[in-house]
């Protein structure tokens, strides 16, 4: 997605062999790279032609431009390239109806067919911004049955934002159970998840943990990142280095990245940017072992620091599988005076801020209901 002020940007990764609308996949790692306009197009491919792996690159199709207008640099680009095409930026899509969603996917199809090697039936589909649900979901249902008649390759891109949400029922995992059909979940060929930091409060997210839940509701779809970036200059490189030499073992992770700004940091490839993308792909390992995941597993936990204390302490807390949680404060009689958390998590550990300002002396509890598990502890606010 195009990044406008609090909206969050869109930047997706993949990685095709072949060159028919029905291309086998390299089933290693995808190295995606996001192109969102096309003017310089002899330094794009340039860029592109240079890079030691076969990229693939995500085309943005801007809104409300018809599809003759990308032959061209499409066709330069997939002589270079694998190429994955955005049919419509998430920004957008509430300015489309379903059958004017409908109309641009056969358009953009049946122009594009023989050089377009995966199609992004859907942008960050879950995000609050695309509109009315029953029509987002249409949308996305309606590109995927006329891409997949084609006998084509299809990608959906969802939008990850722990904590980062106004309407729970758009939170990421909540929305894909809730939304997408089940032969979708079945059918999907490339399911990848945007995210951007500066838009998430600088949260890392456990990314093993993330891919596993994600692999478990679409088992057979090759899983990754499909947009990241920053526009903060002092970032960039950390975050190319971070994304892009990332190490999961989920089954069917193929990476992508998909960074976003590639034709405004890696274009000419003179940047200094292109140089520190190259050193980040050349060095990723070509073979996935999906059993090196020797992780711990996590169990149920339950504290907070400091304790007595005045008036703010900070409750740390453990999901071991994903899962509704709520964490939830009582006073001495057992009468419930704060919820401080009552969302879908997966599992990882988290904390939380309690702040006992407006609240009287004395002994209060701190329960946390996950998964069928109740665990409460005792804590004093002394003033």
């Amino acid at each position: 997605m195009k990044k406008l002020s609090l909206l969050f940007p869109v930047i997706m990764m993949l990685i095709f062999a072949g060159m028919s609308p029905a291309a086998e996949v390299d089933t290693g790692k995808v190295y995606g790279v996001t192109i969102d306009a096309i003017d310089n197009l002899s330094s794009i491919v340039t860029a592109l032609s240079s890079h030691s792996k076969k990229m693939t690159t995500r085309i943005v199709f801007d809104e409300f431009v018809p599809a003759s207008d990308y032959v061209n640099a499409v066709n330069q680009i997939h002589n270079v390239s694998f190429i994955m095409g955005e049919i419509l930026d998430s920004y957008y899509m509430n300015q489309y109806s379903v059958q004017a969603f409908t109309d641009r996917v056969n358009e953009y199809y049946n122009a594009l067919t023989n050089k377009v090697d995966i199609w992004e039936i859907g942008n960050e589909i879950n995000g609050e911004w695309l509109g009315n649900n029953s029509d987002v979901v249409a949308k996305m249902t309606s590109a995927y049955n006329i891409i997949k008649s084609h006998n084509a390759k299809t990608e959906l891109t969802l939008y990850y934002n722990w904590n980062c949400w106004s309407n729970p029922a758009n939170e990421m995992f909540r929305w894909v159970n809730t939304n997408v059909p089940a032969n979708m979940k079945a059918g999907l060929d490339y399911v990848l998840v945007s995210y951007y930091e500066d838009d998430c409060n600088n949260f890392q997210p456990n990314w093993q943990k993330m891919m596993d839940s994600l692999h478990v509701i679409f088992p057979n779809s090759k899983i990754g990142i499909g947009e990241c970036g920053t526009s903060t200059a002092s970032k960039k490189a950390a975050y190319i280095q971070r994304y892009y030499t990332m190490n999961i073992t989920t089954p069917n992770f193929v990476r992508g990245c998909f960074w976003w700004y590639y034709k405004q940091d890696c274009v000419p490839k003179t940047n200094a940017l292109w140089t520190t993308l190259e050193n980040a792909i050349k060095n990723t390992a070509t073979v996935i072992n999906p059993e090196g995941n020797t992780e711990i597993p996590l169990t149920l936990s339950l504290k907070n620091y400091p304790n007595p204390f005045n008036p703010v302490t900070k409750i740390y807390y453990t999901v071991p599988k994903a899962s509704n949680v709520k964490l939830t404060i009582t006073d001495i009689s057992g009468r419930d005076v704060a919820v401080l958390v009552n969302q879908y998590k997966y599992d990882g550990e988290y904390i939380v801020d309690f702040n006992g300002e407006g609240f009287s002396s004395g002994v209060y509890f701190y329960r946390l209901e996950t998964g069928g598990q109740v665990i409460t502890n005792k804590m004093v606010l002394l003033k």
